[in-house]
Protein backbone atom coordinates (compact mmCIF):
# COMPACT_ATOMS: atom_id res chain seq x y z
CA UNK A 1 0.00 0.00 0.00
CA UNK A 2 1.13 3.60 -0.95
CA UNK A 3 1.85 6.07 2.02
CA UNK A 4 -0.64 8.97 2.25
CA UNK A 5 1.67 11.30 0.94
CA UNK A 6 2.22 9.07 -2.33
CA UNK A 7 -1.69 8.58 -2.61
CA UNK A 8 -2.21 12.62 -2.26
CA UNK A 9 0.73 13.81 -4.57
CA UNK A 10 -0.91 11.14 -7.06
CA UNK A 11 -4.50 12.28 -6.79
CA UNK A 12 -3.17 16.24 -6.68
CA UNK A 13 -1.60 15.46 -9.96
CA UNK A 14 -4.61 13.52 -11.75
CA UNK A 15 -7.15 16.46 -10.34
CA UNK A 16 -4.85 19.02 -12.06
CA UNK A 17 -4.69 17.41 -15.24
CA UNK A 18 -8.22 16.39 -15.10
CA UNK A 19 -8.89 20.02 -14.90
CA UNK A 20 -7.14 20.97 -18.27
CA UNK A 21 -8.45 18.37 -19.82
CA UNK A 22 -12.22 19.21 -19.09
CA UNK A 23 -11.22 23.00 -19.79
CA UNK A 24 -10.17 22.22 -23.08
CA UNK A 25 -12.83 19.56 -24.07
CA UNK A 26 -15.40 19.18 -21.44
CA UNK A 27 -16.03 15.75 -20.45
CA UNK A 28 -19.58 14.26 -21.51
CA UNK A 29 -20.53 13.48 -17.79
CA UNK A 30 -18.96 16.50 -16.49
CA UNK A 31 -15.45 17.22 -14.66
CA UNK A 32 -14.66 13.49 -12.66
CA UNK A 33 -12.95 14.91 -9.78
CA UNK A 34 -16.28 17.10 -8.77
CA UNK A 35 -16.45 16.33 -4.83
CA UNK A 36 -13.38 14.03 -4.79
CA UNK A 37 -11.29 15.49 -1.40
CA UNK A 38 -7.33 15.06 -1.64
CA UNK A 39 -6.17 13.83 1.54
CA UNK A 40 -5.01 16.42 3.77
CA UNK A 41 -1.41 15.83 4.87
CA UNK A 42 0.11 17.85 8.01
CA UNK A 43 3.39 19.28 6.68
CA UNK A 44 6.15 17.69 8.74
CA UNK A 45 7.96 19.31 11.41
CA UNK A 46 11.23 21.42 10.31
CA UNK A 47 14.24 19.83 11.64
CA UNK A 48 16.93 21.38 10.11
CA UNK A 49 19.25 24.27 10.89
CA UNK A 50 19.12 28.69 11.18
CA UNK A 51 21.53 30.22 9.28
CA UNK A 52 22.75 31.52 12.77
CA UNK A 53 22.98 27.70 14.40
CA UNK A 54 25.47 26.43 11.25
CA UNK A 55 27.33 30.01 11.98
CA UNK A 56 27.57 28.71 15.36
CA UNK A 57 28.71 25.10 14.45
CA UNK A 58 31.12 26.31 11.62
CA UNK A 59 33.04 28.47 14.52
CA UNK A 60 33.16 25.36 17.16
CA UNK A 61 34.57 23.27 13.99
CA UNK A 62 37.52 25.94 14.00
CA UNK A 63 37.82 25.84 17.89
CA UNK A 64 38.55 22.55 18.06
CA UNK A 65 40.86 22.20 15.10
CA UNK A 66 42.61 25.30 17.41
CA UNK A 67 42.57 23.99 20.40
CA UNK A 68 42.03 19.81 20.31
CA UNK A 69 45.71 18.51 20.22
CA UNK A 70 45.41 15.55 22.73
CA UNK A 71 46.11 12.11 21.38
CA UNK A 72 42.84 10.83 21.47
CA UNK A 73 41.16 13.82 19.63
CA UNK A 74 40.73 13.89 16.29
CA UNK A 75 39.56 17.72 15.12
CA UNK A 76 40.05 17.14 11.35
CA UNK A 77 38.00 14.40 10.79
CA UNK A 78 35.43 15.91 13.21
CA UNK A 79 34.88 19.00 10.71
CA UNK A 80 35.44 16.97 7.71
CA UNK A 81 32.41 14.83 8.73
CA UNK A 82 30.33 18.24 10.12
CA UNK A 83 30.93 19.78 6.48
CA UNK A 84 30.42 16.47 3.79
CA UNK A 85 26.63 15.99 5.59
CA UNK A 86 26.22 20.05 5.31
CA UNK A 87 26.85 20.02 1.66
CA UNK A 88 25.74 16.89 0.25
CA UNK A 89 22.87 15.43 2.15
CA UNK A 90 24.81 11.94 2.99
CA UNK A 91 22.75 10.28 5.81
CA UNK A 92 25.57 9.14 8.25
CA UNK A 93 25.35 5.38 7.39
CA UNK A 94 25.81 6.36 3.48
CA UNK A 95 29.13 8.60 4.80
CA UNK A 96 30.45 5.49 6.47
CA UNK A 97 30.06 3.12 4.05
CA UNK A 98 32.39 5.13 1.67
CA UNK A 99 35.91 4.46 0.51
CA UNK A 100 39.10 6.26 -0.56
CA UNK A 101 38.41 4.91 -4.09
CA UNK A 102 35.41 6.45 -4.29
CA UNK A 103 36.26 10.53 -3.97
CA UNK A 104 37.48 11.72 -7.17
CA UNK A 105 36.50 14.21 -9.48
CA UNK A 106 35.29 16.58 -6.86
CA UNK A 107 32.49 14.25 -5.70
CA UNK A 108 31.76 10.60 -4.47
CA UNK A 109 30.84 8.21 -6.76
CA UNK A 110 28.74 5.23 -7.48
CA UNK A 111 27.29 6.03 -3.68
CA UNK A 112 24.98 3.03 -2.57
CA UNK A 113 21.68 4.84 -0.76
CA UNK A 114 20.91 3.13 2.44
CA UNK A 115 17.19 3.44 2.66
CA UNK A 116 15.91 3.35 -1.25
CA UNK A 117 19.05 0.89 -2.02
CA UNK A 118 19.73 2.46 -5.26
CA UNK A 119 23.16 3.82 -6.79
CA UNK A 120 24.09 7.65 -7.19
CA UNK A 121 25.86 8.10 -9.81
CA UNK A 122 27.67 11.06 -8.24
CA UNK A 123 27.20 13.27 -5.17
CA UNK A 124 28.86 16.49 -5.61
CA UNK A 125 31.39 18.13 -2.81
CA UNK A 126 31.72 21.92 -2.75
CA UNK A 127 34.99 23.79 -2.24
CA UNK A 128 34.69 23.93 1.59
CA UNK A 129 33.98 20.53 2.18
CA UNK A 130 36.55 19.27 -0.43
CA UNK A 131 39.04 21.22 1.19
CA UNK A 132 38.54 19.73 4.62
CA UNK A 133 38.24 16.57 3.54
CA UNK A 134 41.86 16.80 1.22
CA UNK A 135 43.49 18.11 4.46
CA UNK A 136 42.44 15.47 6.62
CA UNK A 137 43.37 12.75 3.83
CA UNK A 138 47.09 14.07 4.01
CA UNK A 139 47.23 12.97 7.14
CA UNK A 140 46.68 9.66 6.24
CA UNK A 141 49.24 6.75 5.00
CA UNK A 142 48.82 3.95 3.04
CA UNK A 143 45.43 4.87 1.30
CA UNK A 144 44.41 2.27 -1.15
CA UNK A 145 41.12 2.60 -3.17
CA UNK A 146 39.11 0.17 -1.19
CA UNK A 147 40.34 1.73 2.11
CA UNK A 148 37.72 3.45 4.34
CA UNK A 149 37.44 7.06 3.07
CA UNK A 150 36.91 8.02 7.28
CA UNK A 151 38.49 6.16 9.92
CA UNK A 152 38.91 6.62 13.59
CA UNK A 153 42.22 7.77 15.20
CA UNK A 154 43.21 3.92 15.73
CA UNK A 155 42.57 3.26 12.22
CA UNK A 156 38.96 1.46 12.35
CA UNK A 157 36.37 2.67 9.61
CA UNK A 158 34.46 5.31 10.90
CA UNK A 159 30.38 4.04 12.38
CA UNK A 160 27.49 5.79 12.43
CA UNK A 161 27.31 5.94 15.71
CA UNK A 162 30.71 7.97 15.89
CA UNK A 163 29.35 10.11 13.31
CA UNK A 164 26.34 11.06 15.81
CA UNK A 165 29.33 11.08 18.51
CA UNK A 166 30.84 13.50 16.50
CA UNK A 167 27.94 16.01 15.97
CA UNK A 168 26.74 15.96 19.43
CA UNK A 169 30.85 17.21 20.44
CA UNK A 170 30.41 19.98 18.27
CA UNK A 171 27.12 21.17 19.41
CA UNK A 172 27.97 21.27 22.83
CA UNK A 173 30.76 24.01 21.88
CA UNK A 174 28.42 25.66 19.77
CA UNK A 175 25.77 25.85 22.84
CA UNK A 176 28.24 26.85 25.27
CA UNK A 177 27.72 30.60 25.56
CA UNK A 178 23.78 30.22 24.35
CA UNK A 179 21.16 30.67 26.61
CA UNK A 180 18.93 27.46 27.58
CA UNK A 181 16.32 28.10 25.62
CA UNK A 182 18.60 28.46 22.62
CA UNK A 183 20.88 25.41 22.93
CA UNK A 184 20.30 22.74 20.40
CA UNK A 185 21.15 19.20 19.79
CA UNK A 186 22.67 18.58 16.76
CA UNK A 187 22.23 15.49 14.39
CA UNK A 188 23.15 14.06 11.28
CA UNK A 189 19.64 14.58 10.36
CA UNK A 190 19.66 17.94 11.06
CA UNK A 191 22.15 18.60 8.51
CA UNK A 192 20.73 16.30 5.76
CA UNK A 193 16.81 18.67 6.67
CA UNK A 194 19.40 21.95 6.26
CA UNK A 195 21.17 20.72 2.98
CA UNK A 196 18.09 19.48 0.91
CA UNK A 197 16.08 22.57 2.37
CA UNK A 198 18.58 24.83 0.67
CA UNK A 199 18.54 23.45 -2.55
CA UNK A 200 14.78 23.17 -2.36
CA UNK A 201 14.81 27.16 -1.93
CA UNK A 202 17.23 27.77 -4.28
CA UNK A 203 16.30 25.73 -7.45
CA UNK A 204 13.05 23.16 -6.92
CA UNK A 205 11.50 20.40 -4.79
CA UNK A 206 12.33 17.71 -7.05
CA UNK A 207 15.97 18.70 -7.45
CA UNK A 208 15.73 18.42 -3.51
CA UNK A 209 14.40 14.79 -3.82
CA UNK A 210 17.05 13.76 -6.15
CA UNK A 211 19.56 14.64 -4.36
CA UNK A 212 18.31 13.29 -1.24
CA UNK A 213 18.50 9.57 -3.22
CA UNK A 214 15.01 8.61 -2.45
CA UNK A 215 14.16 9.06 -6.20
CA UNK A 216 16.24 8.02 -9.72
Amino acid sequence: PYKATSVSRIMATLKHFARWVHKEKPFVTGYPFQGVRIIEIEEPRWNGLSDKQILRLKSACEHRIATCKQKNQNPLLEVTVFYILLTTGLRESELATLNYGQYHHRGFHEVKRSKSKKISTKVPLPNEARDHLDKYLSTRTELSLESPLLVTKYGNRITRFEIIRICRRISKLANAYLEEEEKFNLTPHMLRHSFLKRIADKYDVHIAQKMSGNVS
